[in-house]
């Protein structure tokens, strides 16, 4: 796969700051210019332990120690790789890790779940960045990827009658089912007309592992963070049928998480912390630094896969299938988000790393939709409960101290070309939102307050 050129975007970065640099970091400014002096003050610790699971939407991590952001903030930073989510969240609930890269959902659930864990959000690391793969069978049986179809009722026609007319269950792959990428396929598959919870069984595996139950036949498709759906259209094992940013636009992937007690006991350190990923973030978005970080991610200690399929997700330069008829290569530049990237449904202040409330919201509406918490109804406290898992006070002060903009509302509402569906999410109603779904795990009891 050859890089090709794109949307060239700036405006991205951070002033000089007034913390001794290292040799390699490229750092770029903001506000035509304008140096910033930061200094958060005396750390509290500065030897860390951050987990993540090898994907894409890890680049924040890795660049960050790679070109020396953590040591601009005086971090001395040891990044530990897990094959699953799991593990890496056992060890930060178990404080043996400082923070970590996880998925968007994890921390809801510590804290309403069984677990009943004080885990928090710091930042959000990326927007969009997963797909979904389907098997070669489906492509024989006359499924295309999406790019394919006039539109998504023409797609969705085809593929159920194709799916129902299977005589086996259908069985799919996630990384977790806790996954944002979970979520989304729920969706997806929701709004085909299937009942996940029943028509669809979910298996869990690691992400690198997939490609292999795909060529083996136990599984119809997966779902997960990039380069691993890629990977499966080069060697020709599957297709691409949909990309997440195309279900739900500019939606909320993986995060930094901690504990609230660590924060609260580090407080320096969380700001020095966040703001290193911070600039990493919009590092990752410069479009002339794509190729370099592809070349750093593919390394065995990271990723330990082919530079040519980790560029392509960044720079958006994506394949959807391996056959030659160029329909099937696509420019998407806001493929991943991991700050701020030119994109219809984006404000200029909508930054990705923004805890967005309505984002939260979105999350809990799902996991009560598909009962994934002891959660029968909408908490009438909700926002207090969110504000305590994924705070916006910390990020503000961080993003203020870099002379970052703020959106001046943390409820977005999504109009009706965000979602694959076509339906609208308003964040101030949530219940009614969720009784518009015919599909979900309750029906057809309707949500309430409570």
């Amino acid at each position: 796969m050859k890089r090709r050129n794109f949307i060239k975007y700036g405006g991205l970065g951070l002033a000089g700051l007034g913390i001794t640099a290292c040799s390699n970091a490229d750092i770029f400014s903001l506000n035509n210019g304008q140096k910033n002096d930061v200094n958060f003050g005396t750390l509290e610790k500065s030897n860390l332990i951050l987990g993540f699971v090898p994907n894409t939407d890890a680049a924040p991590l890795i660049v960050a120690q790679e070109k020396g952001f953590f040591e601009r903030y005086g971090l001395s930073v040891t990044l530990k790789r897990f094959n699953n989510w799991e593990g890496v969240k056992e060890e930060v609930l178990g404080w043996k890790m400082d923070a970590a890269q996880l998925p968007y959902a994890f921390p809801m659930m510590a804290q309403l779940g069984k677990e009943s864990a004080p885990l928090i959000s710091l930042m959000t690391l990326n927007l969009n960045g997963s797909a979904i793969t389907l098997t070669q069978k489906a492509w024989t049986g006359g499924i295309r990827p999406s790019v394919d179809y006039f539109n998504f009722a023409d797609f969705e026609e085809n593929i159920r009658r194709y799916w129902r007319n299977s005589n086996n269950p259908l069985q799919f792959a996630v990384e977790s089912s806790l996954s944002t990428e979970t979520y989304l396929t729920r969706y997806w598959l929701s709004s085909i007309g299937l009942i996940p919870t029943s028509e669809v069984e979910f298996l869990e595996f690691p992400a690198s592992q997939m490609i292999y139950k795909l060529q083996a036949g136990i599984i119809d498709g997966y779902s997960a963070s990039s380069p691993w759906n890629q990977q499966s259209v080069l060697e020709k094992a599957g297709f691409i049928s949909y990309i997440s940013r195309d279900i739900w636009k500019g939606h909320p992937n993986k995060l930094l998480a901690t504990m609230e007690g660590w924060a609260r006991k580090n407080p320096t350190t969380t700001k020095a912390l966040m703001a290193s990923l911070i600039e990493a973030c919009q590092y990752c978005d410069r479009p002339d630094n794509q190729a370099e970080i592809a070349t750093i991610l593919a390394k065995p200690n990271y990723l330990n896969q082919e530079s040519s399929l980790i560029e392509s997700t960044l720079t958006g330069n994506y394949v959807y299938s391996s056959e030659t008829s160029s329909k099937y290569q696509k420019s998407i530049p806001d493929y991943n988000i991991f700050h701020h990237r030119k994109a219809d449904y984006l404000g200029e202040n909508d930054h990705a790393n923004y805890p967005w409330r309505s984002h939260a919201i979105w999350m809990l509406t799902q996991m009560i939709r598909w009962h994934d918490l002891e959660i029968f109804d909408y908490p009438e406290d909700a926002d207090k409960l969110l504000d305590k898992i994924y705070p916006l006070n910390l990020y503000e002060e961080v993003a203020q101290a870099l002379n970052i903009k703020l959106p001046g509302d943390s409820m977005k509402k999504e109009g009706n070309t965000s979602f694959i569906d076509g339906q609208p999410f308003d964040p101030s109603n949530p219940v009614a939102y969720l009784n518009q779904f015919p599909i979900r795990a309750n029906s057809p009891r309707t949500f309430s307050f409570v």
